[in-house]
């Protein structure tokens, strides 16, 4: 782990206070202090939850069919792993190291001051990162995880991490929860000094750490203890709309702080959007082949790339693009940009520099309760969810999130369109048509993009199944330390892990090539 170089450091520091005492405390300096002001520690610690979340979408974006590699036998797209690489591995980095110390930090920086909302908000970021971690990676470090006396750590098993989650929101909702009932206030003016999520409204990150505790408790559908009421209940406690979403804000004045899917960050543009994705929009999954283009989602052109023909093309695992004469176009294409470092430019959906990043949103969270709710057969329930869901991402769409505002300025797809798409064909018009393969298509368009983790969760969930993934095809290819079989893991992060913690990766199976094939607890029944 990364942490290693905090404990080092710290070894050392204690050394040099046991013999130079004197000098140390002569030559403190007032303008390094030993203790940081929370409201100084936020920013960098949202900005790396979204580093995390991007980055390693990248790959699961592969793993996922949500976009491909232009060439034949790229290895994400053989669902394998570079070995030796830390590819994969940037939300181990952010749990460990963009969270870590800092979130700490913050802790005690809060107790010493009573600023509840800021411990509230620690725990939700501490919640946040345990499940996305638990997520991707199965086993994670959490009893041992801050200790700066070990220099190597055990694992726990995965339950130990979701039950943590479930913890740590319940301590994130009482300091919320606490600091309201302290001074009354919705928005904490001290907690407004840090915060580029939500600008001090503590009631919005309450809603945010009820969509963490829906998300956690939806991924237990293959387990007896899974409780279709609860994710209801927790959906419900959360976002009402998309002015609830958690988002992180990214001004664009450069590349340190744009969006990652952005101009001025070119991400993207080395990824073609996949067959899967173009079949999803272009109406032929859910209409049918005959509706293609007639009545394809308004979403269509906002999201993908047009070839230079004006048709929607995608790649298909691991071939590459087939279309060698007629080649796809990069993604995301822009609208109306001007430069390619144009923060100012009007991108379409979430590809400008100063769009904010996205981490959850109100329709990802109507998608577990429809799921939920369908699982329990409660289809009416399911239906309404279902239909939230579906018009709360053609919203989110149409008028995308930019700047330092948590809604965008101009309406991308017209009401008339939204109205045509809501009540054609590609959605289904009463609770006894509704499938579970509707819900979950659906949430998948959704999250395009941004909310790569939890699509592939959901594929995970369901063993990769055609017959809720209707357009999904398996890789004719799959890399050869598979043994045939399916990815279901991220590794953990090779330059900590596999160079520090050897032993403790041997106890978990980590240490075979195959480890990311091992289905994680949360898919078992």
């Amino acid at each position: 782990m990364k942490k290693i170089i905090y404990t080092i450091t710290a070894l050392f520091s204690l050394s040099l206070a046991s013999s130079c005492k004197k000098y140390v405390d002569i030559n403190d300096n007032p303008n390094a202090p030993t203790s940081v002001d929370a409201s100084t520690l936020l920013p960098p610690i949202l900005a790396g939850m979204a580093r995390g979340n991007w980055y390693d979408s990248r790959y699961i974006g592969q793993y996922a069919q949500i976009w491909g590699a232009p060439s034949a036998n790229n290895v994400w797209d053989q669902e394998g792993y570079v070995p030796g690489s830390d590819s994969g591995g940037e939300m181990w980095r952010t749990i460990y190291f963009s969270l870590g110390q800092n979130v700490t930090l913050m802790q005690q920086d809060a107790e010493k001051k009573n600023k509840y909302d800021y411990l509230g908000v620690s725990w939700a970021l501490r919640a946040w990162g345990w499940q996305n971690g638990a997520d991707e990676y199965d086993y994670m470090i959490v009893k041992e995880a801050y200790d700066p006396t070990k220099l190597t750590f055990n694992y726990d098993a995965p339950e130990v991490v979701y039950a943590e989650v479930v913890k740590d929101c319940q301590k994130a909702l009482d300091y919320l929860n606490l600091a309201i009932k302290t001074d009354g206030l919705t928005v904490g003016p001290d907690l407004a000094k840090g915060d580029y999520m939500y600008y001090g409204d503590r009631a919005k990150w309450k809603k945010f750490v009820y969509a963490i505790l829906a998300q956690n408790m939806l991924h237990f559908t293959n387990k007896a203890s899974f409780k279709p009421d609860m994710v209801k209940k927790y959906a419900d406690s959360s976002f009402v709309n998309n002015a609830d979403n958690a988002s992180v804000q990214c001004t664009g004045s450069q590349s340190g702080d744009a969006n990652f899917w952005g101009p001025t960050r070119v991400n993207l543009p080395s990824f073609r959007q996949s067959d899967y994705m173009v079949k999803l929009l272009d109406g032929r999954i859910f209409a049918g082949a005959a509706a293609q283009d007639t009545l394809a989602d308004p979403r269509l052109p906002l999201l993908l790339a047009r070839s230079k023909d004006r048709a929607f093309r995608g790649v298909v695992a691991p071939l590459g693009d087939p279309n060698t004469a007629d080649a796809n176009l990069s993604i995301p294409a822009m609208a109306g940009a001007t430069t390619a470092n144009s923060a100012t430019a009007s991108a379409k959906y979430i590809f400008n520099d100063n769009s904010r990043g996205v981490l959850m949103t109100y329709s990802e969270v109507q998608f577990f309760a429809a799921e939920a709710l369908f699982k329990k057969g409660d289809m009416d329930g399911a239906y309404t969810a279902y239909k939230n869901g579906v018009a709360g991402a053609l919203d989110f769409v149409s008028n995308p999130p930019i700047a330092s505002s948590l809604t965008g300025t101009q309406k991308y797809i017209s009401q008339a369109a939204i109205d045509a798409y809501m009540t054609g064909p590609s959605v289904r018009q009463t609770a006894a048509q509704l499938q579970l393969s509707d819900i979950l298509q659906q949430k998948f368009i959704s999250l395009f993009v941004w909310g790569a983790p939890e699509a592939w969760s959901d594929m995970r969930r369901y063993d990769y199944s055609t017959q809720y993934f209707q357009g999904y095809v398996k890789p004719t290819t799959i890399y050869a330390d598979n043994a045939g079989k399916q990815v279901y893991l991220l590794r953990p992060r090779y330059n900590s892990e596999y160079i520090w913690n050897v032993p403790a990766l041997k106890l978990i199976g980590a240490l075979e090539p195959d480890y990311h094939t091992k289905k994680p607890w949360f898919v078992l029944p």
